[in-house]
């Protein structure tokens, strides 16, 4: 997975960088096709704000933003929400295909 962490109005010190790229790397358990992930910090007077995006191999991309009082917590929002996403996509693309031996051991004959 590769993180691109880009800056609006600052410089990323390498204590940040490595928070983001420990936090989002989390989520390869929801999702091992992620290919890559954008990352936009954008820091504003009194709030900040991260965004980030999941190119997902096969499936499209995630989108998350989230505002916060520090970088921290606004990392793990976006975190949590795209972890969510990713439960529910996964759920979606189950493997629904049927088991042939537990079918064929629970058929009864039609009388």
């Amino acid at each position: 997975m590769q993180v691109t962490i880009t800056a609006r109005h600052f410089d990323v010190s390498d204590s940040l960088r490595r928070l983001v790229e420990e936090r989002f790397s989390r989520l390869e358990k929801f999702e091992e096709r992620i290919g890559r992930v954008e990352v936009t910090l954008l820091e504003e007077k009194n709030h900040f704000e991260v965004e980030g995006d999941l190119s997902i191999d096969g499936r499209g991309t995630v989108h998350a933003h989230a505002e916060a009082a520090d970088f921290r917590s606004a990392v793990d929002r976006v975190v949590d929400k795209l972890a969510r996403q990713l439960k529910r996509s996964r759920a979606r693309y189950q493997d629904h295909t049927v088991d042939k031996e537990r079918l064929e051991t629970s058929e009864e004959p039609l009388g």
